[in-house]
């Protein structure tokens, strides 16, 4: 795989999801205590980011935390970036699409290219993206991650393709992930997750919400229903340092031909009993319910992160069933005499409902992003928005990554999937 870039200095309100040299520093940054707030949610707001740096404590760190720290800074939107526009082309070739799309992305098809602008007014921001790749599902040109975001106080609203990815794994977000494009959606998330500043619930710590409302046109590549509405609802907490937890929900109801009304939602939302699981066409559709939690510290001079994520199918019980699991954990730390900070990495995931790594009871088959009536799933143009994988899999990686005192990256990865 190639990929070439220039461009002059973007000014996002965010750090994208797929930006896997910034998401490094910023769990380093995490595990010294230093940025605050979840960090499970991406795109990561750049408010939360810099008012950790602005507030953190009045000492020296180790060289390669240092180094993060200068690296995030030069990363930051600067007054002159917010007063410009912003240009960006890139262009990127590959023998073979992944097959794994994990966090960093990749190029998508054989060849691509695109072209990106934007500019600020005041508290809005505009991106537009034109691409064309060479034999994609649906059009050869896309407008992918082009979005409208106006910050509302310490909210921002947004509208738009928005590359989006939630939880701690770094091969796959359960529930939400980069492995499909991203599809035209609304939301609304907070910038800063400061805490509550009553005392009934400042006891929740750092926290953060995230509301979105798409749909999946698929055209020709769609073959149960086409035009169905998703919603992604999240919301995570940091109730004591470096350690996040969140709870997802998905729902995927309305489509061509079917009902779209408030009782539909409301039955979807409520997802319980006969309201939600009615066993025929009259269902709502089609739900996911998730949580996942996050640990990070540090050990002598080594930095470790534990973190893990279950999503399970609804059922016609209070209680979701059909669960699916990621694990994972990293180690790292800093070769002094090479001035070279490195990471391990491990994680394992199985998405075959009901029999996790083999230990559940009976496998539940083609379950896991599907139903009865949108027997696609959660998918949009051929790629599952959830696990890189889809259903029915299983994929564990064990990878060593290196940065130089350059900032130059290295890594080493073994994947096995089935």
């Amino acid at each position: 795989m190639v990929a070439l870039l220039a461009s002059q200095a973007m000014a996002e309100p965010w750090i994208e999801a797929g930006d896997a040299r910034m998401r490094t520093d910023i769990e380093l940054l995490a595990a010294y205590n230093i940025i605050d707030g979840p960090i499970t949610m991406w795109p990561l707001p750049w408010a939360q980011v810099m008012r950790s740096i602005a507030e953190m404590p009045d000492r020296a760190f180790p060289a390669h935390v240092e180094a993060a720290l200068a690296r995030v800074r030069a990363g930051a939107p600067t007054t002159k970036d917010y007063r410009s526009m912003g240009m960006e082309a890139h262009a990127g070739a590959t023998s073979r699409e992944k097959m794994v799309r994990g966090f960093d992305g990749g190029v998508r098809e054989n060849a691509e290219v695109g072209v990106s602008a934007e500019k600020h007014w005041g508290a809005s921001y505009a991106k537009l993206s034109v691409g064309w790749r060479d034999g994609q599902p649906g059009k050869d040109i896309s407008f992918d991650n082009s979005y409208f975001a106006a910050a509302l106080g310490n909210w921002v609203a947004y509208a738009g393709t928005v590359d989006q990815w939630w939880g701690g794994g770094w091969d796959s977000g359960m529930i939400l992930s980069n492995n499909a494009r991203p599809y035209p959606k609304v939301g609304i998330q907070r910038l800063d997750p400061k805490p509550f500043e009553t005392k009934w619930l400042s006891w929740l710590g750092n926290w953060n919400v995230n509301l979105t409302v798409g749909r999946l046109d698929g055209g020709e590549t769609r073959t149960d229903i086409n035009h169905p509405v998703v919603a992604h609802i999240r919301v995570s907490l940091q109730p004591i340092d470096r350690l996040d937890i969140s709870f997802s929900r998905a729902i995927q109801t309305c489509g061509q031909g079917r009902s779209c009304g408030f009782s539909n939602w409301t039955d979807a939302l409520i997802g319980l009993g006969d309201r939600d699981n009615t066993g025929t066409t009259d269902e709502p559709g089609n739900q996911i319910a998730g949580a996942d939690i996050r640990y990070s510290g540090v050990i002598g001079s080594m930095t470790y992160g534990l973190y893990a994520e279950t999503i399970a199918e609804d059922e016609n019980q209070p209680i979701v069933d059909k669960y699916s699991l990621s694990v994972g954990a990293t180690l790292g730390g800093y070769w002094q005499s090479q001035q070279l900070q490195w990471q391990l990495r491990t994680e394992a995931a199985d998405t075959k409902a009901g029999n996790i790594f083999g230990l559940g009871g009976d496998p539940l088959n083609n379950v896991t992003f599907s139903n009865f009536i949108f027997t696609d799933g959660f998918e949009f143009l051929d790629r599952t928005i959830g696990h890189t994988l889809s259903t029915d899999s299983t994929l564990i990686t064990l990878e060593a990554t290196a940065i130089d005192r350059q900032s130059r990256n290295y890594w080493l990865r073994y994947r096995y999937a089935r």
